[in-house]
């Protein structure tokens, strides 16, 4: 895979050059264009995006084999697979840092706020921008050509499916996979010693390349299943699984300090100024790595494991189905669950306490460190439960129909939907209030498809000859309908009260009952604002995270096809197609930040439709077939 994707101006350094910023931008060719000016709750001015620019030249091997002897009753299947990722990637991006390699800033309501003052909007923000107070700033440097990484994956597997008898079936096996540890081309990666602020360099002077964290060879799991034959109409089927977690570490060890000095400067406390504009970034220097542990820049994010303390999680999946035939239709209904056991992901160790500011971050008061300094580590269990249901009718007299809906429950640590993602809130003892609906749960998903022969033409009901066969025999019309539950969101508040650097305020729940308005645009509240208020004291919002849904979803697409047969060998297919039908949008949750003068607002699409297009989309095209 080669990417190369780079942002406009990219050959001008518009920050140091253009706009006389001191510390923005830098020599090498991917640190020039736009630095990023981050206004509260407004669209970034300058680079949007801090992953750009991206130059990236991995290549993926793999190596699979399989063998299959069937003896009896019995079909006996086992394998291996060998998976081999290198990077190779000139990106100046480290997953957590605000800004990129030509530097950013940012402007909160605090700077421009009285402590204890009236409340604050977005306005106080655009005052911080015009006045040059930041509350952060920062700039990824990549002191290498390029971010290099190797990883490797082993599996191998065994399998026996038993044909019991004519009614039951039986299949069994077991699985075994080993993660070795992600290294760089020519050592190991890197690892923080808690205890002396010193990032290890594996592989380098008397450190080991393993960095002491062991990885086990030992993950064999048991896979089961079966299916019944109850009746010569009914069939029952069901199983039982485990997968270790494959995550490779790659995210968030790909650039890390000292290959990626990924600076991250914010204010003491949510009302001073962490810099002025005018005096820009101050510049890390690059530490040298042949003694094998650096002292690090407390400026600087970097992720690590702990020593002799990683524990690699696993994935359970058991479903249980019933299949039912009856008068040309199938039914069935499934409950299928999964639990992600030990999920990893990126616990900030260094955030504030609420009133504390900068002052009361752990390695703040240890070494000076006021960074995001983040384990990777298992956060807890994340949940899905649901009811998969279909009805089906088989392709008979011109038509197929079918039906689906999936009621469903996602539970998750939110921030951490994935394994690469952060808490919301990091404190030990607040760490429960992360415990949520998952972000990507939908509650109900129903979907009706359809394919459709035109009763026109030869042999159908209408126009059997003639020319009017000609014209409209063969015509297949196609159609998907689908409807989704909207995602949950969580009601945010500004954190300058607060003063808890690193973790996300919540705002006041200050009504039981929240009333639904349902309104779409500006100056139309979707949910009652008089619900939630912000919190002014330094503690939590009472309002859960992701205890709000946002506007569901309908989509219809269409599909209008005919082939035409030119000869004995060739045919040629004319398709007409249209996505969103109907040009329904799909609005996005509304504005959740309760100090905006838009809160409760819809003022976006979703973006989810075909390559992010919401609305509608006409296709034509001719296919050749022989």
């Amino acid at each position: 895979m080669t990417v190369d994707s780079r942002q406009p101006r990219l050959d001008e350094k518009v920050g140091s050059q253009v706009l006389g910023i001191p510390g923005t931008n830098g020599a090498k060719f991917f640190e020039g264009g736009w630095p990023q000016f981050a206004v509260d709750n407004f669209t970034a001015i300058g680079i949007t995006n801090n992953f750009m620019p991206m130059f990236q030249d991995d290549p993926q091997y793999q190596w699979v084999a399989n063998v299959n002897w069937m003896k009896g009753n019995h079909n006996i299947r086992a394998g291996f697979d060998i998976y081999h990722l290198a990077i190779n990637q000139a990106q100046p991006e480290l997953s957590g840092a605000p800004y990129g390699a030509s530097g950013g800033f940012g402007f909160a309501q605090g700077q421009t706020r009285l402590r204890n003052g009236p409340v604050g909007s977005e306005y106080n923000s655009f005052g911080s921008l015009l006045l040059g107070v930041t509350n952060r700033l920062g700039r990824t440097a990549l002191i290498p050509d390029a971010l290099r990484t190797r990883n490797w994956q082993y599996a191998g597997y065994v399998r026996d499916r038993w044909q019991v008898n004519r009614r039951l079936t039986l299949s069994y096996g077991m699985r075994w996979e080993y993660f070795p540890l992600i290294t760089r081309d020519d050592r190991g990666i890197e690892i923080y010693d808690w205890d002396r602020n010193a990032m290890l360099i594996c592989g380098v002077g008397n450190t080991p390349k393993n960095c002491g964290i062991q990885e086990s060879r030992r993950r064999f799991v048991p896979r089961f299943g079966f299916a019944w034959r109850a009746t010569d109409t009914m069939v029952i089927r069901g199983g039982y699984g485990i997968t270790n977690d494959p995550y490779t570490f790659i995210r968030a060890f790909r650039g890390n300090f000292p290959v990626i000095l990924a600076s991250d400067i914010t204010s003491s406390n949510g009302f001073a100024p962490a810099s002025l504009l005018r005096d820009g970034i101050s510049v890390i220097p690059v530490p040298g790595v042949s003694g094998g542990a650096v002292p690090v820049d407390g400026r600087v994010n970097l992720f690590s494991l702990m020593q002799n303390n990683w524990k690699r999680g696993y994935i359970q999946s058991w479903n249980l189905t019933i299949q039912k035939q009856f008068a040309g239709w199938v039914g069935e209904a499934a409950y299928v669950a999964t639990r992600s056991v030990d999920q990893p992901g990126n616990i900030d160790r260094n955030t504030g306490t609420p009133g504390g500011g900068n002052a009361s971050r752990p390695f703040n008061i240890r070494f000076g460190r006021i960074a995001r300094t983040v384990q990777v580590a298992p956060i807890g269990t994340n949940m899905y439960d649901s009811l998969q249901s279909k009805l089906e009718r088989r392709f008979a007299s011109g038509v197929q129909v079918s039906a689906a809906y999936t009621f469903s429950k996602a539970i998750a640590w939110s921030g951490n939907e994935n394994s690469d993602g952060s808490p919301r809130i990091n404190l030990p003892e607040y760490f429960h209030l992360n415990r949520a609906l998952s972000g990507i749960d939908r509650r109900h998903a129903l979907h009706f498809t359809s394919i459709t022969e035109l009763p026109f033409g030869r042999g159908k009901r209408w126009a059997g000859a003639g020319p009017a066969a000609a014209l409209l025999g063969g015509w297949q019309l196609n159609g998907i309908w689908s409807m989704y539950s909207g995602a949950p969101f969580s009601v945010t508040a500004p954190g300058a009260d607060l003063n808890a650097p690193g973790n996300t305020q919540r705002a006041d729940l200050v009504r039981s009952d929240v009333t639904k308005l349902g309104g779409a645009g500006p100056g139309q509240k979707f949910y009652d604002p008089t619900a939630f208020a912000q919190v002014r004291v330094p503690r939590f919002g009472t309002s859960g995270f992701n205890n709000l849904r946002g506007p569901g979803s309908v989509n219809i697409d269409a599909g209008l096809f005919r082939r035409f047969r030119v000869t004995e060998r060739f045919n040629v297919q004319f398709r007409a197609e249209a996505f969103n039908f109907t040009n329904t949008p799909k609005f996005s949750a509304p504005n959740a930040d309760v100090s905006s003068s838009q809160f409760m607002e819809i003022t976006s699409t979703q973006g989810i439709g075909r390559e992010g297009v919401d609305e509608r989309v006409f296709r034509f095209g001719l296919r050749l077939g022989w």
